[in-house]
């Protein structure tokens, strides 16, 4: 009697059961985009809700802060920039438009091109709704790939054969991401700046790097690191100039070493 009730209740089980596990196995539905996107990054991907509230920073001109929090949400977009390169891009893209409203301009062009290198669709990118910093970073002129005094652009030198060593005045260390942390990856990551005659950082570029992150976070962070610039016969020149960056879990945060 109890193997026949048990039979006549399974059938009726499975049917009540059957739609809550459909149910729980259906993928997240995605945020609707808002009905108005911001002007920024329009047609590159929709924002996430942290990066909105960076860009009610900006607009209203609270460049500290929109610049502290863009940092933050780098450490962990960064661990994901092979998968989701605009979401990187768009967190060092605002961390530009912070710089450049405060005035940073070395940082905020630097930022800026680096952003692009990782999601070139930023390239087309309104700003115009940021007033100066969006004018700033619009206007700017790309690192060209080659100069010479024919063109009236200094190509950058060297250290050595007169040209003398820059020196670091101010830099912040770079920050390890919250993907390469969980996962204990260490290592060490090369970059080669160009360092313009006003000490600024031109452009930065990989020469050796390291996942989930942390090529991105040591870019990020020489891009704001003030030089004493090179020179060569007494005047400033600009140089391309070596830095090793090595990331250890233990250590945490680690400092940027020129390569002599």
């Amino acid at each position: 009697m109890i193997r026949q009730k048990i039979a006549i209740l399974l059938p009726l089980l499975f049917t009540i059961l059957t739609p809550v596990t459909a149910l729980a196995q259906e993928p997240p539905q995605a945020a609707t985009p808002p009905a108005q996107p911001p002007m920024m990054f329009g047609g590159v991907e929709p924002l996430m809700s942290k990066q909105k509230e960076v860009v009610d920073l900006l607009l209203a001109n609270q460049w500290k802060e929109a610049r502290e929090k863009a940092k933050w949400q780098l450490v962990v977009l960064a661990g994901y920039v092979d998968q989701h390169p605009g979401l990187a891009a768009t967190a060092v893209a605002l961390e530009a438009l912070a710089d450049a409203g405060a005035g940073d301009r070395g940082p905020a062009l630097c930022r800026w091109q680096l952003a692009q290198k990782i999601d070139p669709k930023l390239a087309g990118a309104d700003l115009s709704a940021f007033g100066a910093a969006g004018e700033l970073l619009r206007n700017s002129p790309a690192e060209p790939s080659t100069a010479s005094a024919q063109d009236g652009v200094q190509a950058p030198l060297k250290v050595g054969d007169g040209v003398t060593r820059p020196e670091i005045l101010a830099h912040v260390f770079p920050l390890y991401t919250e993907a390469a942390r969980k996962a204990k990856v260490e290592g060490t990551v090369i970059v080669e700046a160009i360092i313009d005659r006003d000490g600024s950082i031109k452009k930065v570029t990989i020469l050796k790097g390291q996942p989930m992150g942390l090529s991105l976070s040591a870019m990020e962070s020489v891009c704001g690191w003030r030089f004493k610039p090179a020179t060569l016969k007494g005047e400033p020149v600009k140089v391309h100039y070596v830095l090793t960056v090595n990331f250890s879990v233990q250590k945490g945060s680690p400092p940027a070493i020129p390569d002599h």
